[in-house]
């Protein structure tokens, strides 16, 4: 499944950093002509990073500030959804051999590959963006079946005897851990995921875009509150007071939105005390 360039300005908008800068430039009363005399180019806050090394650093901040104040609201558009895992070998028991059942196993799928019990495996890999995955869903490897929602468990995952599907999973050390199965089984995966940021000494700033809709004053302000702070500007109340502004402005159009949608909690537990409930898994 392919999908937009990062630098794509068809696939995210008219939001470059350079569109970014100019903005903060105007922000801070840097808008004189530079080093190739160009109006707007600034003196001080420049692109270039043999001029201006705080640049990309200020910038850069701000924009993984951005995306974690999106995220913790649910912004969609840090969420990556039908990432497929196919072919995770089945357990293997230190004590069993392939395929035995083994309460003490589990296994484990990170960016460094997938570990069956004994040995890892390489080419099955969490992908390097994920921070943190929402869902799971399983089927066997090698079938059209549909993908069956598996349970995130709260107290850690169960030893007991494994079976045909892996049914459970915990997100731990920033890995996803199951108990294993007998047969192979293909992941379906959704997830928060990181954007890029950039840091390159030949980075052009016309032509490489953050990949969030109307995203422009907020990182300005993000970045001129930075600039001013270095510097202990007087005016470094007001930039802040806009910056939170526009904020609020990105977070409250992503909790609009979702107001158009029903919601219902998803409990990670219930009176019984049993996580893995069918009831519970019914009515996810």
């Amino acid at each position: 499944m392919s999908s937009p360039t990062i630098n794509s300005p068809q696939a995210f908008g008219s939001t470059s950093l350079e569109t970014i800068m100019n903005l903060v430039r105007s922000l801070v009363n840097d808008t004189q002509a530079g080093l190739t005399g160009t109006p707007g180019e600034g003196q001080i806050l420049t692109d270039n990073p043999l001029v201006s090394p705080f640049t990309q650093p200020f910038l850069n901040s701000s924009i993984r500030e951005l995306y974690r104040e999106l995220r913790n609201v649910g912004d969609p558009q840090l969420i990556f959804d039908n990432v497929i895992i196919e072919g995770l070998p089945i357990l293997n028991s230190p004590l069993n051999g392939p395929g035995g059942c083994d309460p003490t196993v589990q296994t484990i799928l990170s960016t460094v590959g997938y570990f069956d019990g004994v040995r890892q495996w390489p080419n099955f890999l969490l992908p390097a963006n994920m921070l943190y995955p929402t869902h799971l869903w399983e089927r066997a490897t090698g079938t059209n079946d549909n993908f069956e929602s598996m349970h995130q468990v709260q107290d850690g995952l169960p030893g007991q005897q494994q079976n045909q599907v892996l049914g459970k999973w915990e997100w731990r050390n920033n890995n996803i851990n199951f108990m294993g199965a007998t047969t192979q089984r293909d992941i379906r995966m959704r997830y928060y995921g990181a954007l890029p940021t950039f840091f390159s000494s030949t980075l052009d700033f016309s032509s490489t875009y953050v990949p969030i809709f109307d995203c422009t004053d907020a990182l300005a302000y993000m970045t001129a509150v930075k600039y001013a702070r270095m510097l202990g500007s007087p005016g470094l109340a007001d930039l802040l007071a806009e910056y939170k502004n526009q904020m609020f402005q990105l977070k409250n159009a992503t909790t609009r939105r979702a107001q158009s949608t029903n919601y219902h909690r998803k409990p990670f537990g219930n009176s019984s005390g049993d996580i893995n409930s069918e009831f519970w898994y019914g009515s996810w």
